[in-house]
């Protein structure tokens, strides 16, 4: 049996040193790597729909959940057409799961994630690393993601004095 050797001990050892290397928003400890970007949940009941399914204002978001996590960034692609440049990028935004429930967030595909003053439209999401090839030690959420227009988003980033 594939987890017939890992304990529990062993488990929350591998949490501990991710939590160290990550941060832990719960316990509001910075950690080694300390990246933190905001996730911003699609709310399905405030957007308007139309009969076929579509909204025309644009998506509504609530408040976002500010959530650690290691950042893996492609390089920006230029675009250039008739319209002038465009420019796209991919990130992988990979999470802790535990660090997730502690937060009540579980992310979806159209979910928006704010980092490095741009926003990113969440593409795929992979569940798969598991401690021991168990699936109730399913251990991080991988998001992949790709910007987004801000034009297309009703976020509205507010000043305060």
């Amino acid at each position: 049996m594939a987890g017939r050797f890992v304990r529990s001990r062993d488990l929350e050892f591998f949490d501990t040193v991710n939590k160290e290397l990550v941060g832990n928003a719960k316990a509001s400890k910075d950690g080694i790597i300390n990246q933190i970007v905001t996730a911003y949940k699609v709310s399905v009941y405030e957007t308007n729909i139309n009969l076929y399914g579509e909204s025309s204002d644009g998506r509504t978001y609530q408040k976002g959940i500010r959530l650690n996590c290691i950042i893996d960034a492609q390089d920006f692609d230029f675009e250039t057409n008739e319209f002038g440049p465009d420019a796209n990028q991919n990130v992988s935004f990979s999470f802790l799961r535990e660090s997730l429930i502690d937060a009540s967030y579980v992310p979806d595909i159209g979910d928006v994630v704010e980092w490095n003053y741009a926003n990113f439209e969440i593409a795929t999401i992979n569940e798969n690393q598991l401690v021991a090839g168990m699936q109730e030690n399913n251990h991080s959420v991988v998001c992949t993601a790709y910007l987004s227009e801000i034009s297309r988003l009703n976020i509205e980033r507010v000043r305060s004095s």
